[in-house]
């Protein structure tokens, strides 16, 4: 197998959760995975958008850099009562490619669409837990013992999730169902990161308001923000839109900031205080 790159996007990411998945794909993949727990009112916003970002990071890398495979697991998987009403015990997974990275997820709207939007998948494999693991067990990977544990799991993350991702890895023929996806907007124009400067990322990019120089938004909050190309440019002290460094290819997400006075952060404040902005914030109270 050639070398593997690893990383896990979850929900489940207490001590206790985290330790028990790195151990499972460390063991599976030879290769310590990152690990990057998502969580507040709105983890599949915060999910979309980490994808996006760790899928940048693992492409467009040097011509010399060769034979590397990439793994990300996404999950993801509120049981309300809208998802008990149509999956018997959560969201499902399913998985696709993007470059030379294998991305299983929970088959979540927002995550699927904003990889639409992006034109990086087209189509995803749908994966039914208790087929793949008949399946496993005619291949003689688990027994039928361990299939009725896996199939009644609360930990899917943990029990489904690096295994599905295995086999599909090494070419066994998973059953799958091709499904369609389509780019969303149940995430567009939302908030997915504050990072610790305060800076609140968007799922905007510039082609989604008209973005120039010096143009005039109105905030959520009712506040002004002017747009500027680069944090370096905007004056002390003013709340701006700028292109940030997150993003996939040429698209780029803007990036509501505050530019720091002399006295520095502390003295300055950030736009996530300034606008009350959290992880799920609409950016704008209305169509721009």
């Amino acid at each position: 197998m050639s070398k593997i790159t690893g990383s896990i996007i979850t929900d489940c990411a207490d001590n206790n959760a985290r330790s028990r998945q790195q151990l499972r794909f460390s063991q599976l993949f030879g290769v310590q995975p990152t690990f990057h727990g998502v969580g507040g009112i709105a983890p599949e916003t915060e999910a979309a958008g980490n994808l996006i970002d760790q899928l940048a990071s693992l492409s467009n890398l040097p011509e010399s850099v060769s034979d590397t495979n990439a793994v990300v697991l996404v999950n993801v998987a509120p049981r309300g009562d809208g998802v008990r009403a149509k999956w018997d015990n959560g969201v499902p997974f399913c998985y696709f490619h993007v470059g030379s990275a294998l991305v299983v997820s929970t088959y979540t709207e927002q995550i699927l669409g904003i990889i639409a939007s992006k034109g990086l998948a087209h189509s995803v494999e749908l994966l039914d837990t208790p087929t793949v693991t008949a399946a496993a067990v005619e291949w003689g990977e688990i027994t039928a013992e361990q299939r009725e544990r896996i199939n009644h799991t609360q930990f899917r993350s943990l029990e489904f999730l690096p295994l599905v991702a295995y086999w599909v890895l090494n070419g066994r023929e998973v059953p799958v169902v091709t499904k369609t996806i389509v780019p969303g907007d149940d995430i567009s124009g939302k908030v997915w990161c504050i990072d610790n400067f305060g800076n609140a990322k968007t799922t905007l990019v510039a082609s989604d308001i008209d973005f120039q120089e010096g143009k005039k938004v109105l905030l959520a909050d009712g506040t002004g923000a002017t747009c500027y190309r680069r944090l370096a440019d905007v004056p002390k002290g003013e709340t701006a839109l700028v292109i940030g460094s997150s993003g996939f290819g040429t698209e780029r997400f803007l990036e509501i900031i505050v530019q720091w006075q002399d006295g520095g952060f502390n003295g300055s404040g950030s736009a996530a205080e300034r606008h009350k902005l959290t992880v799920g914030s609409a950016v704008f109270a209305a169509q721009q």
